[in-house]
């Protein structure tokens, strides 16, 4: 079972939906999948995260969407961290680029986070562009397209303000897709079928 979801926006207030598969989420009304399918199979080449870097849904390494600000500032050294902002629907929200301690070179992971000052602010969504950072099935940036769409599903294609992506809804993740690879033509009319299964990915989002 896999459902719709539409992670342009990424509005507050978005339900976060089922997600059936490889992951052991529960089915409405059934048994965990997990107990069904059997355990993620490594992409054959693809090199293998450690615990700090590993992907899955609603998670990167030590980091998960919903966790409030002071407890990202509990796992992450503040010397990893630097403050920004974002742009959302006219309102400027804080962000975080949060780079690698392993790798300090490595592309800093963005954090986008949602809420108020009356409230405090929670994790809202990752943006990845360190390869590092892979599904247990060795699926990251630089990984082929055809590949995450061969072991974690294809819900759909579209275009959004991180560039063209193809979105996993099974796993709450969004793959975009090196624009270099892709038709000559307006992002909104290309189909997931136009997107050559050699594309490479360049950046992971995760979102709720």
């Amino acid at each position: 079972m896999r459902l719709h979801h539409d992670p342009q926006r990424y509005r507050p207030g978005y339900a976060a939906f089922y997600v059936c598969g490889r992951y052991g989420r529960s089915l409405p009304g059934g048994t965990s999948v997990a107990q069904q399918a059997s355990a993620p199979t490594p992409t054959p080449g693809a090199p293998t995260p450690d615990s700090l870097h590993l992907l899955s849904p609603g998670r990167a390494g030590r980091l998960r969407l919903g966790m409030r600000e002071e407890r990202l500032k509990e796992v992450v050294p503040a010397n990893l961290l630097r403050a920004t902002t974002y742009q959302d629907q006219g309102h400027t929200l804080p962000a975080y680029e949060m780079r690698d301690a392993q790798q300090p070179q490595a592309p800093p992971t963005v954090l986008h986070l949602i809420g108020d000052s009356s409230t405090g602010f929670r994790l809202r969504r990752i943006r990845i562009y360190d390869p590092q950072y892979r599904t247990a099935e060795g699926i990251g940036v630089g990984s082929p397209f055809g590949a995450a769409r061969q072991n974690l599903g294809l819900t759909k294609v579209r275009d959004t303000p991180a560039g063209f992506a193809a979105v996993s809804g099974e796993v709450q993740m969004a793959w975009l897709i090196d624009p270099n690879s892709l038709p000559a033509k307006h992002p909104a009319e290309i189909s997931s079928a136009e997107v050559p299964p050699a594309s490479r990915i360049t950046g992971v989002l995760l979102y709720q």
